[in-house]
């Protein structure tokens, strides 16, 4: 793929992938990557999803790397959330 887009991150390093970057790779909502570092570089790689969703919890808990806490993740949300309602004018704060 040819195609090349400057991000910027949020909070905590979280970003958003280009809605023509997911459709490249086939990925729709709600997806899981698998993030390594190769020379230096982020390698993102989809998980592909089991239609059964019990394999697909199984084929998750396999997955070796740290998790966010809950607490985190619920953070990182707000944070989001935060930035969103600023963006459009519904907390000028």
């Amino acid at each position: 793929m040819d195609t090349v887009r400057f991000i910027k991150s949020f909070s905590k390093g979280q970003i958003t992938i280009p809605k023509e970057f997911r459709k490249a790779i086939g990925v729709r909502d709600n997806f899981w990557l698998k993030l390594t570092i190769k020379s230096g570089k982020i390698v993102a790689e989809p998980v592909e999803r089991e239609k059964d969703k019990k394999a697909y919890s199984q084929k998750l808990m396999t997955i070796k790397g740290k998790w966010f806490s809950l607490n985190e993740f619920r953070e990182a949300r707000k944070a989001v959330e935060k930035k969103l309602d600023k963006l459009h004018g519904q907390n000028p704060a």
